[in-house]
């Protein structure tokens, strides 16, 4: 790809960085469809993201940015505009930056989990879900599971009141659905997210369960893109698990964020 004067310019935000797949995924695709952009990867602590916003912001050939762990909910506070999908969860992962400058917001982690790695959600209807992690991703987790039709769903975070906050909220908008906040543990449950960076750090990750009481009939998907094979995947294979890798909840997103960058 020959980057030149013209090239519009994508961000990739996160913190740490190493492990996004975005520009390595998004960038075969500008180049095989002949659009002249590229997506960099950017690396700013929570601390810097609002003076790096404005910094991004203000360069006109800038086309977008991907956002991941941990600033979503920033991202959704910083944007001039943002749609129902980015409103209901109070946090966003794509930003459009429009021509006068404003910065648009949706978030497409929900239906992209649901689309690659729930086959389109039909795999979570009848389960009875624990979902661990209420942060920027758990919580586009949770509502997407509250519209696929899934039993039940426990919230599970390091953060009790997080994960209090976040089963009251979808109890609210969906009050036919069976939502709770407590504990990590797999009694009376056929189906695990991981929606937590733990398996970022293999070497030194604590677990999100405690993997002795994993079962076969439990589905289990991780959202940890790297390593693809994560500790809890790799406990959930050993145990007869079905497992559900992290990539396809990027790769479904692919073709959206694309379309909704203008191309």
């Amino acid at each position: 790809m020959m980057i030149s004067g013209t090239t519009k310019i994508f961000y990739m935000l996160a913190h740490p960085i190493a492990h996004v797949r975005t520009p390595e995924v998004i960038n075969p695709v500008f180049a095989a469809r002949g659009i002249d952009a590229v997506m960099v990867p950017v690396h700013f602590s929570p601390e810097d993201f609002a003076t790096g916003w404005e910094a991004l912001k203000g360069t006109r050939n800038l086309g977008g940015i991907v956002v991941s762990v941990p600033h979503k909910e920033q991202a959704y506070a910083l944007s001039d505009e943002v749609d129902r999908a980015a409103e209901e969860l109070g946090a966003a992962n794509v930003i459009r930056r429009d021509p006068d400058g404003r910065m648009i917001a949706t978030n497409m982690d929900g239906l992209g989990f649901l689309r690659g790695m729930l086959n389109g959600g039909r795999d979570a209807e009848g389960r009875d879900v624990l979902l661990v992690g209420a942060g920027g991703a758990g919580k586009a987790i949770a509502f997407g599971l509250a519209k696929s039709g899934s039993k039940s769903i426990r919230i599970s975070d390091v953060d009790p009141e997080r994960a209090e906050v976040l089963a009251a909220d979808i109890k609210n908008r969906y009050p036919d659905q069976t939502v709770t906040a407590g504990s990590p543990n797999l009694d009376g449950i056929d189906m695990l997210v991981n929606a937590t960076p733990c398996g970022l750090h293999p070497e030194t990750d604590p677990l999100p369960v405690d993997i002795a009481d994993l079962r076969p009939d439990i589905l289990v998907a991780d959202i940890i893109m790297k390593p693809r094979e994560t500790p809890l995947l790799q406990a959930a294979t050993a145990r007869g698990c079905q497992v559900r890798y992290g990539a396809g909840m990027l790769d479904s997103q692919i073709e959206l964020m694309v379309s909704f960058f203008g191309y």
